[in-house]
């Protein structure tokens, strides 16, 4: 394809067909991007990476997300009743290595901060009517206090993943390992046959800027982009980085390494700490997430959604969202869950979004 071409296919809709046979249209949106160069040629501007229309989700890391859903006004409603899995009952797919022992579906009762309190029985309420696992953990993030609920559980982090490797590419610009105007060559390694966006019509060998690359990763969940990104900073070093955040991720022959409610919720505290630390440099994470177009989840069931900054992940069926919320007293939630339907998922993860907002403002 000509680089004409490819330019022209980036500012022009696609469709995407998924491999249920549904098409999901990607249209342009007004604002200013990169577009990728020739070898050895200078970066320009053009027209952003196609996005998704208001109340669509972008193509996530296996997957699209269904449509986002209404702020509540009220509590959500109970989910319906669904039958508890077996007590053996695996939330490992595809060949996953035999980890850790897993805790019961409903752990036995511990003692939680009072601030969380209503959070626990409203977790423990879904939890009991969802049909899969659930790992919730929240961080109150003006004096700590910290709520666990399956939080040490092995998911597969699908998109969540795209958080910490910008995370590591943010703090190897601050050592000085790369720029921001870095560019980044676009090699058949780095293509993915899922969540391609614009990358679908792009020829190898193009380069691209860091922040661009950063950007497609937070805003559109864009597969190839966060993979230019992890293999400039290599897979081993990322494995290394991601150790020193708390929550170790890296990827292998057979895909992404699991990692627990635990390890990401430590990514969101990194994001707080360098937002306390170094504001400007934390722009760089916060703005591309303040543009996530997709509002379902932690963002639906926050009755505030201006103030929610998340990434969401699903490759099912594994459903998980991540957030912090900033208003006077902020606080971050992670929510992952492995068995159930979009819908089903989406639900439970709205429900408790709505309950930890409740635990924290609710008079």
């Amino acid at each position: 394809m000509s680089g004409s071409k490819a330019l022209a296919a980036i500012i022009i809709s696609a469709s995407l067909t998924l491999g249920c046979g549904t098409q999901l249209l990607l249209s342009t949106g007004p604002a200013p991007a990169y577009v990728p160069t020739a070898p050895g040629a200078d970066p320009v501007q053009a027209v952003q990476e196609p996005q998704l229309p208001p109340g669509k989700s972008p193509v996530d890391s296996e997957q699209a997300q269904p449509p986002a859903r209404e702020l509540p006004s009220a509590a959500p409603a109970t989910p319906p009743q669904a039958p508890a899995p077996p007590a053996n009952y695996d939330p490992y797919i595809h060949g996953a290595p035999a980890l850790a022992p897993i805790d019961p579906l409903i752990p036995a009762p511990t003692p939680v901060p009072p601030i969380w309190q209503p959070l626990d029985a409203a977790v423990r309420r879904t939890a009991a009517d969802f049909d899969g696992r659930i790992s919730v953990v929240a961080v109150d993030l003006t004096d700590g206090a910290r709520y666990d609920f399956r939080q040490n559980d092995r998911y597969y982090p699908a998109s969540t993943f795209k958080l910490p490797v910008t995370i590591c590419t943010v703090q190897a610009i601050e050592r000085g390992e790369l720029t921001w105007d870095t560019l980044i060559t676009f090699t058949k390694e780095d293509d993915d046959t899922v969540g391609q966006g614009g990358f679908a019509n792009v020829e190898y060998g193009t380069k691209w800027p860091i922040r661009n690359l950063v950007d497609r990763s937070l805003i559109s969940s864009n597969n190839v982009a966060v993979k230019m990104l992890a293999r400039t900073l290599t897979w081993e070093k990322l494995a290394e980085c991601t150790a020193a955040l708390g929550g170790m991720v890296t990827r292998t022959e057979e895909g992404s390494t699991p990692v627990s409610a635990a390890d990401e919720a430590a990514w969101w505290q990194a994001v707080w700490q360098m937002k306390q630390a170094k504001p400007e440099v934390a722009e760089n994470l916060l703005r591309p997430l303040r543009l996530v177009p997709y509002l379902g989840r932690i963002t639906a069931g926050t009755p505030r959604s201006d103030l929610v900054t998340h990434k969401f992940g699903t490759y099912p069926p594994y459903e998980h969202d991540g957030a912090i919320v900033w208003g006077e007293r902020p606080y971050l939630l992670v929510v992952l869950t492995y068995g159930e339907d979009h819908d089903s998922a989406d639900r439970a993860i709205e429900q408790i979004a709505r309950a930890a907002w409740d635990a924290v403002y609710a008079k």
